[in-house]
């Protein structure tokens, strides 16, 4: 061990009083330079988008879920992995965002070349884009846009999900084989938002029969800069460059989603520089490579790191159908008895810092003074406030057992969770002990996912917690929060305010932005202050690219694939270091 630096000046002092001082200093031991702070934080350098694309190779990219399906029009479809495969790569949409306008995300041209909206807000007029085919050879023409909106109406077929994004269409028709016009039966800023960005087009002849057992299910067929080549159930979907696309041409040859589930073995493959671009990287892998160690010299060496806030949140909900769980007072209450503080360090490890707001982070539609971390209006742990509260709403503790109660009945409830959730495993251990310490008795019940998602479905749970996550900056909460939408929608939490759907719908027929958002803004407030959900962490994408990786450029709705490069991998160096004080 190299000595402490004090030690060696000592030394060198006494030397000089009347000895001579050794030519050569004690060995230096030396350390591993560590990572640079945009590494860190997760910020790519501007040399990833710099250079002259080179052609060639290919890309090998972590999915972390097997989809069910690659036909997104299906209700079986709607997994983001799915979409983040298919949707862009492979089938296009008549318009995509454009991330050069985030991150409010304005529309940009895909197979639609341009649209007009009447003045009254209930027509959209989309002029189709000329000489592009699908990938089996057929033209694109306004027959297929139809046959595709055909689909989603058909109530026989699996399209609830499609059906309801679209809730407001009246008609359409075909004037021509480029022309396709909407009507919406009122006016609604995010109907034409939702068809032109959310909507795949496939040929007409792909979407004849059954939606359940379409061939595009497993083999899609588009007009992309990718075409899909196959799926190996469980292992990968490989992608190969569509060399008669319309438009601007990908860069690289080939496209392989290795399928790998679970995080250890992702983790040991990444570690091998299996993947151009490793997701979904653990939140501890992730704070484990940051220490100053030889073992992690390969990730500051060979990747860039990835950090991109999402729109995306985790919450915490009631079933407010069942007693005492409408009450807001006992919802306050219980969000009060939640150690944010040490669930964001100790859980999330910083990388997920506590939200309020059911919209994007980055976008306009958030109250500041209520996002804001060191806002006064947010609620924190207060455990003494929180007993003030369940005292108020009649949850007193009369027979002195240690368990509040009301008419007899004592304050239990079970938190449902879902068994492989990693997270939910630490945090719900966090609030039995909390929430006894106040009175109260939560049980836990860990199901798997069918079951979870039953459960929700037909409301049979007192307490769970879930995540929502969305591809676009626009958020349309009317499904998640309006009182229609309690029996078929998700709004699970059985919440019910008169309020709160006026806005809802007010939001939707607004099409100036500024007004806009002063009503996304009350939305928020009135979510927060009655407690609708208790809100946990804002998820980001942590991801990695190895350095041979050009291009990337992460927004909302994750890479443009046809824009990476793929540069020659270089040797690997020795790592570079220098000599500290042990």
């Amino acid at each position: 061990m190299v000595r402490p630096l004090a030690f060696v000046l000592t030394a060198c002092v006494v030397a000089a009083s009347g000895c001579t001082c050794a030519e050569k200093t004690a060995p230096q031991t030396p350390t591993i330079q560590g990572p640079s702070q945009d590494w860190l934080d997760g910020a790519l350098p501007p040399s990833v988008m710099e250079g002259t694309p080179k052609q060639g190779g290919t890309l090998t990219i972590r999915l972390q879920a097997e989809p069910k399906m690659l036909n997104r029009l299906h209700d079986a479809g709607q997994d983001a992995w799915a979409v983040r495969t298919i949707v862009g790569p492979v089938v296009e949409t008549l318009c995509e965002l454009d991330r050069d306008t985030a991150p409010r995300y304005r529309l940009k041209p895909v197979l639609a070349e341009r649209w007009e909206i009447s003045a009254d807000r209930r027509t959209t007029t989309f002029h189709l884009r000329h000489g592009v085919t699908f990938h089996d050879g057929q033209p694109f023409s306004a027959k297929d846009v139809k046959a595709v909106l055909d689909a989603i109406r058909d109530p026989k077929q699996p399209t609830t999900r499609m059906r309801g994004l679209l809730a407001e269409l009246d008609g359409y028709e075909t004037p021509d084989p480029w022309t396709v016009v909407v009507h919406w039966k009122r006016p609604d800023f995010l109907a034409t938002r939702q068809l032109a960005t959310v909507i795949p087009i496939f040929p007409a002849s792909a979407l004849e029969g059954d939606l359940d057992t379409l061939a595009i299910n497993r083999a899609p067929v588009g007009t992309g800069p990718f075409r899909f080549d196959k799926w190996e159930s469980g292992r990968a979907i490989e992608l190969v460059r569509n060399e008669t696309y319309w438009g601007k041409k990908a860069h690289v040859d080939r496209i392989v989603f290795r399928i790998v589930k679970d995080g250890t073995v992702a983790t040991q493959m990444f570690e091998r520089g299996a993947f151009d671009l490793m997701t979904a990287i653990p939140p501890h892998v992730w704070r484990g490579l940051e220490a100053v160690k030889a073992e992690n010299a390969w990730a500051w060496r060979d990747y860039h790191r990835i950090r991109f806030p999402e729109n995306a949140y985790n919450w915490i909900g009631f079933n407010q159908a069942r007693p005492p769980f409408g009450d807001v007072r006992v919802r306050r209450a219980l969000a009060q008895l939640i150690p944010y503080d040490a669930i964001e360090e100790g859980i999330y490890l910083g990388l997920e810092p506590i939200t309020t707001c059911p919209f994007y982070a980055l976008g306009p539609a958030c109250d500041p003074g209520l996002e804001a971390p060191d806002s006064p209006q947010r609620l924190r742990y207060d455990p003494e406030d929180a007993k003030a509260l369940l005292d108020a709403a009649g949850w007193k503790d009369t027979d002195g057992d240690g368990v509040r109660d009301h008419d007899g009945r004592p304050f239990d409830l079970t938190f449902l969770i879902y068994a492989s959730s990693v997270n939910l495993g630490k945090l719900a251990p966090v609030l039995q002990d909390e929430w006894r310490k106040a009175g109260i008795r939560l049980h836990v019940e860990k199901v798997d996912w069918a079951v979870f998602t039953e459960r929700l479905r037909t409301h049979a749970f007192d307490m769970v917690s879930l995540g929502w996550s969305a591809l676009d900056a626009e958020d349309d909460l009317y499904f998640n929060f309006h009182s229609s939408q309690v029996k078929d929608g998700t709004n699970y939490v059985s919440y019910v305010n008169p309020e709160l759907d006026r806005l809802l719908e007010a939001v939707r027929g607004e099409h100036d932005e500024q007004r806009r958002i002063a009503l996304e803004r009350q939305i928020h407030r009135l979510v927060y202050r009655d407690q609708v959900y208790l809100f946990l962490g804002r998820r980001s994408a942590l991801d990695a690219a190895k350095k041979t990786v050009h291009g990337l450029r992460p927004a909302i709705n994750w890479y443009r694939l046809a824009d990476l490069w793929l540069d020659a991998p270089a040797p690997h160096a020795e790592a570079t270091t220098r000599a500290t004080p042990d």
